[in-house]
């Protein structure tokens, strides 16, 4: 049982690097593969979906949180006590932007996933190799919107730090 579920992924991958060079038309081999492998590449694709979902509810509910509970919590304390807080409150709405994208970019290759797991892999297999490259794509741009959102959780904290160090100098000044 072990050695046919290692088939299965291995054929999964398979045709995932195959549909990820993107070629127009997949060759007559191409195509005979995803025939032959038309139940296991259903359930590697099930799978995927399956894992997919759970962590995209669990990264947007942490995303989420990122930004209300501690972006917009430490701006609104910060304006509360009419500080300047124009650097921290501009990186906060290019997260928000960025995380915008993520939704968009994640609805977009949730459908397009679906759209392949639903082709009959058997009778059109041109379909369902075109919609698995569509599908590869989709999940780049979310791959891409991580990385983004990553990097703009790290640019916040490092504003953070500077309205830090620009407090501590000010007071310091009034202390004299």
């Amino acid at each position: 049982m072990t050695g046919f579920i290692a088939v299965v992924f291995v054929c999964g991958l398979s045709i995932m690097k195959i549909a990820s060079a993107q070629s127009d038309q997949p060759s007559d081999a191409q195509i005979q593969l995803v025939q032959n492998n038309c139940l296991a590449l259903k359930s590697t694709l099930n799978q995927l979906h399956a894992s997919d979902a759970l962590l995209r509810v669990n990264m947007g509910q942490l995303y989420e949180s990122m930004a209300v509970k501690l972006m917009n919590g430490f701006n609104g304390r910060i304006e509360n006590n009419n500080l300047n807080n124009i650097s921290l409150v501009s990186e906060t709405k290019n997260y928000n932007s960025i995380l915008d994208n993520f939704r968009n970019d994640y609805r977009a290759y949730e459908e397009q996933l679906s759209s392949a797991i639903n082709i009959d892999c058997q009778n059109h297999p041109v379909s369902f190799y075109n919609a698995i490259s569509s599908a590869r794509v989709a999940r780049d741009k979310v791959h891409s919107d991580v990385l983004q959102l990553n990097q703009s959780i790290a640019s916040y904290q490092s504003t953070v730090g500077q309205f830090e160090s620009d407090y501590l100098l000010s007071l310091e000044g009034t202390v004299r």
